[in-house]
């Protein structure tokens, strides 16, 4: 659920989660990417109000319902671009350089699902050292490590966040 795997001070800095999602009465977001492009993002988020949990049934259904809309999403671009298929980032292999993923992981694990492309190992070691300071200032991770993999897996390296 974003409300519980975004830092706080992230969505403290968020237009949209202050201005929309809390003057809503939304508290707990549930979402997924459905598809990135270097022109379109589409998120799929499932909003529930202040003091109202989720039903067990929503996480299962999400997940169901994620692939056909991915597809249909990718479909709606496909269009919107004169039926030339749009390069996808999730999917697309770069030229140089590779994807990799930012785990967080401390006995209960997040793991990254879109990761991010990098031109090398080293630029994406050092992105993840970014996003462990960004989460020692945030408070609340320490224990946590943020761990950098690349696209089959092999951990590139783990790095401890220290509040």
């Amino acid at each position: 659920m974003l409300s519980k795997s975004l830092p706080e001070a992230i969505l403290r800095r968020s237009e949209w989660y202050n201005e929309f999602v809390l003057s809503c009465g939304v508290r707990t977001i549930l979402g997924t990417r459905l598809t990135d492009t270097a022109s379109h993002a589409i998120i799929l988020g499932v909003h529930q109000r202040i003091g109202r949990p989720f039903s067990q049934d929503v996480e299962p259904l999400v997940a169901t319902i994620t692939e056909p809309l991915r597809y249909a999403a990718r479909c709606y671009l496909d269009r919107l671009n004169a039926g030339q298929p749009l390069s996808d980032l999730q999917t697309r292999k770069p030229a140089e350089g590779g994807r990799f993923f930012f785990h967080i992981e401390n006995g209960t694990n997040y793991p990254d699902q879109s990761g991010g492309v990098f031109l090398s190992p080293l630029h994406a070691a050092e992105r993840g050292l970014t996003i462990a300071r960004e989460l020692a200032r945030d408070g609340g991770w320490s224990g946590y490590s943020v761990v950098v993999t690349d696209e089959r897996g092999r951990t590139i390296t783990r790095i401890p966040i220290v509040s």
